[in-house]
This record gives structure tokens, sequence and C-alpha cells, in this order.
């Protein structure tokens, strides 16, 4: 019986390098020999998912095993992992992250969300492997923010702010994996980096942690007062009950009681308070329309930084389009806004102005630029608020006046917009 058994375990070693040989050539030649895609079968793989977020991703891999070589592959997984992490399915998640990451060592979203999963995890050799990939996010980061240029959107305090704490992040987590494995040594660093570039509670918190293995009492106490204060004031996710019993029993075991601890942490407050004011008055660009209400009154900017005074249009009609670059339909309804512009070119008391709500004023002039606009285009400046806009794209007349004859929010696709927009231009010219 034993040589029997002998023979088989022979037979298989001796066979399976050939056996396994063959089978990749065949593997090889059904690959190749596999269509690159299907519309048909991808269009089913989602119509038949039947709105199931479960039966899609499964619909997907199944269509990625029928068609390896699919040019849609990168495309596809993304989706797949996108789905993952949103019904927190961690291990299929993990799976196609490092899939992503492979194919695309810059994806900076993927490489945070591997290191978070693979904290969560953790698994056989997880928090190693969490360790690598935080080490490439960092350096990915560091790159990036050495890399872009201010954009001119914001202020130099605020593109600094923005590098500090993306900074701040990324040395975070890598500082609480090393805590994770025990290296205080190199988790302290990390997480002092994360700490001076911006007030991260979690930072302060995972100090705080360091000191008291340290039995560094006093260090722990301050750490985990800024962490108490930090967190009431941000939106961190800290566990302040347990924070206020553990920084309780530790000020106790320093002190003989909690007397004072209530001065130390309003004092905290009131300096983290006064800190985060004086930052953020360098962060907040000055409102230039400051106290106006009336809109003939405002300042505004153009896109090549110089100013328009509204006083200077006093007297006569001015027809107005809010507009922003995410918005589908002001697509449409701006080139029908330049030809009524085109069709008043000779009335000098007929003016247009084409107003940008973007926050980001970065995406307006390559806007411009791709649709070929030639639009008379100036920024908010917060003249939206005063009108209410809150509708995108909304169509204003002031009459000579100064006063609104004309309102329409949204485009309309059964007017014909030149035609409405001239009668109603018309009207606001008897006024």
């Amino acid at each position: 019986m034993k040589s029997n058994y002998l023979t088989l375990i022979l037979f298989f070693f001796i066979l399976l390098p050939f056996t396994t040989l063959a089978q990749q050539t065949e593997d090889k030649k059904a690959s190749a020999a596999a269509p690159v895609d299907s519309d048909e079968e991808l269009r089913r793989a989602i119509e038949t998912s039947g709105g199931s977020e479960t039966q899609i991703i499964a619909n997907l891999e199944s269509y990625l095993k029928s068609y390896p070589n699919s040019s849609r592959r990168s495309e596809i997984e993304n989706e797949i992992y996108k789905l993952s992490v949103k019904m927190r399915d961690r291990n299929r998640a993990i799976s196609y992250a490092e899939k992503l990451i492979a194919n695309d060592a810059d994806n900076i979203e993927a490489l945070t969300n591997i290191v978070d999963m693979l904290r969560e995890r953790r698994g056989e050799g997880d928090l190693n492997k969490a360790l690598v990939y935080a080490d490439q996010l960092v350096k990915q980061v560091e790159v990036a923010l050495a890399r872009n240029s201010k954009p001119k959107r914001l202020s130099a305090a605020q593109w600094l702010e923005r590098k500090e704490r993306g900074l701040a992040s990324v040395y975070l987590l890598r500082g609480k994996i090393h805590a994770d494995l025990s290296n205080n040594e190199k988790a302290q660093p990390d997480l002092l980096k994360s700490y001076n570039s911006a007030r991260l509670a979690g930072a302060a918190l995972s100090l705080g942690e360091i000191a008291e293995r340290r039995k560094s009492t006093d260090e722990a106490i301050d750490y985990y007062i800024q962490t108490f204060v930090i967190a009431l004031n941000t939106e961190e996710d800290i566990d302040l009950k347990a924070l206020r019993k553990k920084l309780g029993e530790l000020y106790t075991l320093k002190n003989g009681s909690e007397s004072g601890l209530g001065d130390r942490i309003l004092k905290a407050y009131d300096e983290f308070i006064k800190e985060r004011e004086n930052r953020l008055a360098k962060l907040e660009p000055p409102n230039i329309n400051a106290g106006v209400t009336d809109p003939l009154k405002f300042t505004l900017t153009k896109v090549d930084d110089s100013t328009l005074a509204m006083e200077s249009l006093r007297g006569k009609v001015i027809v107005i389009n809010f507009w922003a670059t995410w918005c589908g339909p002001c697509l449409t309804e701006l080139p029908l806004f330049e030809k009524t512009i085109s069709k008043y070119k000779n009335e000098k008391n007929v003016v247009f102005l084409a107003i940008s709500s973007d926050e980001d004023r970065e995406l307006v002039k390559p806007y411009l630029k791709q649709y070929k606009f030639n639009l008379p285009v100036v920024y908010a400046d917060n003249i939206d608020t005063i009108f209410g806009i809150n509708s995108y794209p909304t169509t204003l007349i002031l009459d000579r006046n100064g006063e609104v004859s004309f309102r329409m929010a949204g485009y309309n696709t059964r007017a014909d917009y030149v035609s409405m927009l001239s009668e109603q231009i018309e009207a606001a010219k008897k006024k």
C-alpha cells in the first residue's frame, strides 16, 4: 500500500511540470485568442445587476474573466475597487487597490485607503505591508506638493495651509503604523512632523500614548489635553468620553485629584482658539465688497485680475448670466448668451456680464479657452449672494434704475433663449 502511495506521489510530481507547462501554453493560446472586449456583454453585465452593487461586482469580475485582455480592464477594476470600498468589502477592496497601485504608483487615494484597510484588518504581515505602502504614500505626497505650484486662486497662506495639512495627514498615518508595530523611535518623528505641520487631534493622541508608555506622565497629560481641545473644535473622529476618562485617571495618578485639570483645559482651549483665529485671518482672502449691499456699488474681478466697478454701469441695462464650469446646462446656455451679446453689440446702453461663481478660479480660463467663448467674464465676488443665486444658470436683467426687471433660474429647453432674452432687454430699456 505504501509503495502505491509513493508511486502516486512520484507520478504527480513528475507529471506536474509538464501538465503545468501544457496548461500554461493552452491558457496563453486561449488568452491570445480571446476577444479584447464586448460592448454587448459589458452592457449586459451592468443591466442585469438590477441595481445591486454586490451583483454588479460579481458581473464585472465575470466579465474580466471572460475578457482578460479588455482595454477597459483598469477602468473596470477601478469601479470594482470603489464599489468594494463603499460596501466595506475590505478584502476585495485591498485586492483591487493593489492592482490599481501596481498600474499607477501615483494613485494617492488608493494608497491612503489600502494603508487604512490593512491597519484595520491586521492579518499576518498586514502591518508590514501597510508600512511599505505608507512609505510610498509619503513619498508621493511630498513629490506632488513640491512639484505643484501655488494656484492663483489661493493666497500664499492658503497654499501653505493646504500643503501642511496634506503632509500632516500622511505623516500621521505612517506614524500610527510604526506605533502599531511598537517602533516608537520611528513613530515619534513622524507624529511630531504631523503635529507641528497641522494641529491634528490624532497626532496629539498618538504622541500622548507614546509618552504614557514611556512613563512621561506630564508630557502625556499635555498631549491628551491638546487632543481634547482640538477634537472639540474639529471634526476628527476621537472618542472624547474615553479620552476624558483616561485624562482624568492619569492626572489624578500624578496629582492626587483632578483639581486644576479644568483650568489647564480652559487655558489650552483659549490658546488654541486664539491660534486658530490668527491662522484663519491669514487664510481668508479679504472681501473687497465687505459691507456692500447695493449691487451697483460692488467691485468685481475680471479674469485678467483687473477690476470692474459696477457703478460705472449705472444708468444702463445690465444683462447678467450667472454660471459655473461644473454646470452642464450652462454649457448649453452660454453660446446663446454670447449670440445675444453679438445682437446688441452696437447698443452702448446695454451691457452684458457673464459672472462665474466658481470657487476654484483656476478652472475658468481653461474652460473659456476649451469652448472658445468670447464672453465678458467676471468673478462673483459675493454679488451672487446679494442676488440670492442658488441655481445655475440664472439670467438676470437690471433696468436703468438698477432694479431687477427679469430673472430666470435654470435653462429652459422649450424656449428660444435669444428671442426671449431680447424681448426682456427691450422691455427693460423702456423702464
